[in-house]
């Protein structure tokens, strides 16, 4: 058997469907893969999933990997915590994770900053990949579906400080908290900053750099600051 091959079986096998790599992988290479794999598996089993509500399947946690309140994280098949991430789950409704999850290295996931503003809620789905250096701040709820993917340093919020009254300093006037949606099937670019409150319809498209301050209708690819519809997927395929 090829060298690569018996990766894509490891990993098809993990992930309960079919995976392909067209990378001819060494032996020497694939002995590097799988002992970094195996120290992730043996971090996860012993420091993060006991600490976990729930959780079905294979933990991995690397280097620097870091879960804070686990016992509000609920998480299907394959937890994926890459190095030096952290999710901080301390919120008054949990965190609820699909199955094939990863966060990427230095992401942060964090559902209270302050005591005194404890988040909502976070519902993630199945495949959902979230890269390097993310943000995302549940401090109301914020929905991601199915089949997510995230370029590096994406920004998503769910709250906005209130600022109305000028003879109050703003970090003494509250905060309004919101649901922020992310629909099934969106691949969001790097450096995106998704606003308090928006909903992403399936499907959509997020070009690198946008700032996305509305709705957005499902199919749609957007660009921008603020981000707007540039196209809808499929136009002009002919």
């Amino acid at each position: 058997m090829q060298a690569y091959k018996l990766i894509e079986k490891i990993i098809s096998k993990i992930k309960k469907e079919p995976y392909e790599i067209q990378y001819p992988f060494s032996y020497r290479e694939i002995c590097t893969i799988l002992c970094s794999r195996f120290w992730a598996i043996v971090r996860g089993t012993l420091f993060v999933k006991p600490f976990l509500k729930r959780s079905k399947g294979l933990v991995f946690a690397e280097k620097g990997a870091k879960i804070l309140f686990g016992h509000k994280i609920t998480a299907g098949r394959n937890l994926n915590l890459m190095a030096y991430s952290t999710i901080n789950a301390l919120s008054y409704n949990g965190v609820e994770i699909g199955d094939n999850f990863t966060l990427g290295k230095y992401a942060i996931v964090e559902c209270t900053g302050v005591l005194r503003d404890v988040g909502n809620s976070l519902r993630i789905g199945n495949n959902v990949g979230i890269n390097h250096y993310c943000y995302i701040g549940v401090r109301g709820d914020i929905i991601i579906g199915d089949n997510v993917i995230f370029g590096p340093r994406v920004n998503v919020f769910s709250e906005n400080h209130n600022y109305d009254d000028p003879s109050i300093p703003i970090k003494y006037q509250g905060v309004t908290k919101d649901t922020t949606i992310i629909g099934n099937d969106v691949w969001i670019g790097s450096n995106v900053s998704i606003m308090s409150g928006v909903k992403i319809g399936d499907g959509c498209v997020i070009a690198a750099g946008a700032v996305v301050t509305k709705d957005i209708d499902p199919y749609s690819i957007v660009a921008g600051v603020p981000a707007k519809i540039i196209k809808k997927r499929g136009e002009n395929s002919q």
